[in-house]
């Protein structure tokens, strides 16, 4: 048997590599080590300026993702806040002939917030809105928030109060076989186990709920969360009457300002309101970013809530 010889010979072609027993010499070709490093070269730059592209890419989605998150917390709040004071105001139903209640563009100023309102004498309106300076109130446990956002509902029965334990607003009197409620009827206020109709009001009359909240904020050394928060709580009458223990609405709400700006409103607008000025109510705050969105600054927002019968009439 002849031996097999192997040639590898460099000419104009492509490399080949082949057994030849008839001792043919095939011809070949490839690349040089020069050339070898300059192609590695060449897709170590390609690969260089990929992982470039790509982190600005990633950076850039790390960003827009910090910055949804400080819009989606801030909708948050400004969503619960005007969802609170749409129940502000008495409903409109029961402030037929009451020119003032239906045309006041302004919010109005609420019952005090340490006073509980079963103390208190029936009252043609109830509901409204205040800013409280959050120094020494005797109903309130102390803090370090310096300014709260007292809000006091009035929501209708039975479609929207719920059926646990708390204040019940009814009209005086509350019986008959037609409700007369006019402008100059007066509503008192008395705790009750449930929210079923008042044992004193007839069929067809109407009664509600009386809720009131207090939003106010935490700094964040002193929060659980580490960071600024938003908090809220609500009125409890176990024994006596209390405000709850706050909790977390909004982590990251920082600089929270709510504040009563009155503004002058034009005759127009009055419709027959004795006040030349409406009591409106500005809310201010900034919504921190999230730990991992180093560098991306605070969202600073303002917003102007109307009272909606005052936003219906322009």
């Amino acid at each position: 048997m002849n031996p097999v010889k192997v040639v590898v010979t460099r000419i104009k072609g492509p490399w080949v590599m082949s057994a030849d027993p008839d001792n043919r010499r095939q011809h070949v070709q490839g690349f040089s080590l020069v050339e070898l490093l300059i192609v590695n070269a060449l897709a170590l730059s390609l690969l260089a300026a990929l992982f470039a592209a790509t982190a600005e890419l990633i950076s850039a989605a790390t960003v827009s993702s910090a910055l949804g998150d400080q819009g989606v917390r801030a909708r948050q709040v400004i969503h619960f806040i005007e969802r609170a004071v749409a129940t502000a105001r008495m409903p409109a139903e029961w402030s037929m002939g009451d020119t003032a209640a239906l045309t006041d563009p302004g919010w109005q100023t609420p019952s005090p917030i340490c006073t509980p309102p079963e103390t208190g004498s029936p009252s043609e309106r109830w509901g409204g809105i205040d800013v409280i300076e959050m120094i020494d109130l005797p109903c309130i446990a102390k803090g370090d928030a310096t300014w709260g956002l007292y809000i006091e509902q009035i929501q209708e029965c039975p479609q929207d109060c719920g059926g646990e334990a708390g204040y019940v607003i009814s009209p005086v009197p509350c019986s008959g076989t037609a409700p007369g409620i006019t402008g100059k009827t007066l509503w008192q206020v008395v705790w009750q186990a449930n929210m079923n109709r008042p044992p004193h009001c007839d069929t067809g009359w109407p009664w509600g709920r009386l809720q009131r909240l207090l939003l106010t904020d935490r700094s964040g050394g002193a929060s659980i969360e580490g960071v600024p928060t938003l908090r809220f709580q609500s009125v409890s009458r176990e024994s006596a009457y209390t405000w709850q223990q706050a909790e977390t609405l909004v982590a990251g709400i920082a600089a929270w300002q709510p504040r009563m700006t009155p503004t002058p409103v034009s005759q127009k607008a009055l419709d027959g309101v004795d006040t030349a000025t409406a009591q409106l109510l500005t809310v201010g705050m900034s919504v921190i970013p999230a730990h991992d969105a180093r560098g991306l600054g605070d969202l600073h927002i303002t917003r102007l809530l109307l009272p909606p019968r005052a936003a219906a009439n322009g």
